[in-house]
């Protein structure tokens, strides 16, 4: 499946990315020697930009994150191509689209529409992880992980582990799909086994929420705690790293770092760095991942592309150049 009614898979071809590299006698860019074809045994990484906003729109967020992949392609394919990132192994599949994305629509149509977009999202990344590769997502909003969930509990044959670095636990009701729900309708469902969920603000989710984490036995812990003991975040993941073997989901909901724009903006929160290094870990131990989703970035200016756009390109550069 390419397409549905409102929604539609576009490949992008390695000619298509050149006019975005900015060449340079004696340097090799990224956009100069990514892998040119999905299937070639050497490529282990297939990047895939979705672009759609309407999952944080049908959750009352703000739009924008339609614009993340458009801001990080350039940033990315200007990076050096050198010993420390091994572009052979990447390639860029392509983007999934929203062509009518500026149609008003009322919530009850925008959640029916999270819900068809959650059909194609599934039929793309299915086929990569069966071939044994490990899909990047960009962009778009976290209504995202729900497919990539039931793509990865499909290959695997069992419900899967979700690792995810957000202010928000997206557990809320089974009310219709959009951004705040993901995890909710997969634990509902039987698509998660586990899931664990890092950083979360204690202002930001609802007392119901907190409930349904208790009920589940969904591991989480707050900013709050980081804020007052320095280094508890990296060892509380270092910690739920080490419990288990199990191959992992891994999530990055950008609204966690501080400033960035995105659906759910806030000026408190999780540096750069500190992101950069949750996956740096993640990525750098044994465990077999089944897919990173980076959504929620949400750029609206040309200023605010160009933060979201350099934050995301080094965010998929730690990806895949720990684990090479």
């Amino acid at each position: 499946m390419s397409s549905t009614p409102h929604f539609i898979f576009r490949a992008i071809t390695p000619a298509e990315l050149l006019p975005l590299v900015h060449r340079r006698d004696g340097e090799t860019k990224l956009g100069e020697a990514l892998a040119a074809d999905w299937r070639d045994p050497e490529c282990r990484y297939v990047l895939l930009g979705i672009r759609e906003d309407i999952g944080p729109r049908a959750n009352n967020g703000l739009g924008g994150a339609r614009n993340a992949f458009d801001a990080f392609l350039p940033n990315f394919l200007n990076m050096q191509a050198n010993r420390f990132f091994p572009a052979g192994a990447l390639h860029i599949l392509g983007t999934i689209d929203h062509p009518d994305a500026d149609t008003p629509l009322d919530q009850a149509t925008m959640r029916e529409r999270v819900a068809e977009l959650d059909g194609l999202v599934q039929a793309v990344v299915q086929p990569l992880m069966e071939a044994g590769k490990l899909p990047i997502v960009i962009g778009g909003g976290h209504n995202n992980a729900y497919p990539l969930i039931k793509a990865a509990a499909a290959v695997q044959g069992s419900p899967v582990d979700v690792i995810n670095l957000d202010p928000h636990a997206d557990c809320r009701p089974l009310e219709g799909r959009h951004s705040g729900n993901s995890f909710s309708y997969a634990i509902t469902e039987g698509h998660l086994r586990s899931y664990a969920v890092f950083g979360l603000h204690r202002a930001r989710n609802s007392e119901a929420i907190l409930q349904f984490l208790d009920r589940h036995n969904v591991h989480h812990t707050f900013f709050a705690e980081y804020m007052l003991e320095p280094g508890l975040f990296q060892r509380d993941v270092d910690s739920f790293l080490g419990k288990e073997a199990t191959p992992l989901c891994v999530e990055l909901d950008m609204d966690v770092i501080r400033h960035m724009p995105s659906s759910a903006f806030s000026p408190s929160g999780m540096v750069l760095e500190e992101a950069r290094a949750y996956l740096r870990k993640v990525m750098a131990s044994p465990r077999h991942v089944h897919y990173v989703l980076l959504p929620e970035a949400a750029p609206n200016t040309p200023s605010q592309g160009r933060i979201v756009g350099k934050a995301l390109a080094f965010l998929v550069h730690d990806v895949v150049s720990v684990r090479g």
